[in-house]
């Protein structure tokens, strides 16, 4: 009887345990120069391409980002930004990327005091076919890769930590596991 139930329960974890969610996405662009920016987004992780991206923060040599960062994309047609849902398209191939992350989802750009971008296509600069921009004004960082692939670009799920109470978990199973075997042998310590 136990052995059927686990048995369904690892069907329903293997059925189940694919399935795309939302996670901790880390990503990290070192610019040419050397200079790195870091961050995390909550979103979904799928054939490369992150979605329903949320909860963006960046850190920059350091420093980090102030206020609420929104997700967006540059649209060239009409030379500004795009800040609808899921506009921005933030990937594993560096290549396929157009976001921009900023504290303002202004169309133009304005009021933004801190801002990344990286656009593959036609840039908002109108130079090159691929663009990597990081402003902060609070602290004066600043640096620009044209062509974006000087630098290096990685998007990854973060790992999950192992919570604490899982050891203690895994520990009183087994404690029960123990009884239930002394249990069905009869213990004769226990007469």
């Amino acid at each position: 009887m136990i052995r059927k139930k686990l048995l369904q329960a690892a069907a329903v974890l293997v059925a189940f345990g694919g399935a795309a969610h939302a996670s901790t996405l880390d990503f990290v662009y070192t610019f040419a120069d050397g200079q790195t920016l870091t961050g995390s987004m909550t979103g979904t992780l799928s054939g490369g391409l992150a979605t329903d991206i949320s909860n963006v923060s960046i850190d920059f040599n350091g420093n980090v980002y102030s206020g609420t960062l929104f997700s967006g994309a540059f649209n060239a047609a009409s030379n500004s930004y795009n800040y609808g849902p899921n506009a921005a398209v933030v990937s594993t191939n560096a290549a396929l990327n157009n976001f921009i992350f900023a504290d303002s989802n202004d169309p133009a750009g304005l009021g933004v005091t801190n801002y990344f971008y990286f656009v593959n296509g036609t840039t908002p600069s109108g130079i090159g076919t691929e663009e990597v921009f990081a402003n902060n004004l609070n602290t004066g960082d600043i640096d620009f890769d044209n062509p974006g692939n000087d630098g290096s670009w990685k998007l990854f799920v973060a790992p999950v930590p192992v919570p604490a109470a899982f050891p203690l978990m895994v520990s009183g199973l087994g404690l029960l596991a123990a009884a239930r075997r002394r249990r069905q042998q009869g213990d004769p310590a226990r007469a």
